[in-house]
């Protein structure tokens, strides 16, 4: 196994989780900001953020299963 692609994997992991967390919370203010102002500005920028989110999962899943595999 190897340690390095492990750490790798996991440091993209961590940005999928924020990437998550940040995306729900634009959508959430969004929503919001949608019903009362008519203003889309924070949808869109969480839509922005959904490649990102599937970007960064494939890469963390990706190193983490090239070093336990050893591609």
């Amino acid at each position: 196994m190897d340690k390095e692609k492990l750490i790798k994997g996991g440091m993209w992991l961590s940005g999928f989780a924020i990437s998550v967390l940040l995306s729900a919370i634009c959508f959430h203010i969004g929503f919001n900001n949608e019903r009362k102002a008519d203003d889309w500005t924070f949808i869109i920028i969480g839509l922005l953020l959904v490649p990102i989110i599937f970007f960064f999962a494939y890469k963390g899943f990706k190193l983490i299963l090239d070093s336990i595999f050893d591609k």
